[in-house]
């Protein structure tokens, strides 16, 4: 007799896109729009680099998140007004206890982009842009953070941190950069 057991994978991947500060005053130029968001960007220009990391480690506070939702138990959702992505500069590597993503003093949490986070079927897209004096340093390390509605944009970490991901995604000096995270469920 064989066993088998089913279970449900997570799946992230992170993109960053990386605009350069004439690009920015380009796009600025041609819209009007003081602080163009990722999209408005690629509209008109592309980006001078993209990089993509997998893998992403859930906390232990994020997955008992998941299992509240799961069963109604009251918890806060993961919503446009409640998350937020993060950078940061620590390399440590990523446990299930962290509880922030960075233990130096450079870390940035920003709101979503405008409509996001997204849910199609089996994938959850959440997406932040980081403006020119945005999160200007070395981004080692990267996560999702949950709070209570309505978080801001800051250094410091919300309620919780619900994932973490260490990798060399750049340094960031001036222009725009977006993080797009992409969870696949299967």
């Amino acid at each position: 007799m064989t066993t088998s057991f089913d279970g449900i994978k997570w799946f992230p991947r992170a993109r960053i896109e990386k605009f350069g500060q004439g690009e920015v005053d380009f796009v600025r130029s041609l819209t009007g729009i003081a602080d163009p968001d990722g999209d408005t960007l690629r509209r008109y220009v592309d980006p001078y680099e993209v990089i993509e990391v997998e893998g992403n480690l859930l906390t232990t506070v994020g997955l008992n998140r998941l299992t509240n939702l799961l069963i109604g138990a009251g918890a806060q959702a993961l919503t446009a007004t409640a998350i937020r992505l993060g950078v940061g500069d620590d390399t440590t590597a990523a446990a299930v206890t962290d509880s922030d993503l960075s233990t130096t003093t450079n870390q940035y949490y920003r709101v979503m982009d405008a409509t996001y986070p997204l849910q199609a079927n089996d994938v959850v897209t959440v997406k932040s842009t980081y403006s020119t004096g945005d999160a200007n340093f070395a981004w080692n390390c990267w996560g999702i953070d949950v709070g209570t509605p309505t978080v801001a944009s800051s250094g410091t970490v919300s309620a919780l941190l619900f994932n973490r991901k260490v990798a060399s995604l750049g340094t960031k000096v001036s222009g725009t950069w977006t993080l797009t995270t992409t969870i696949t469920f299967s």
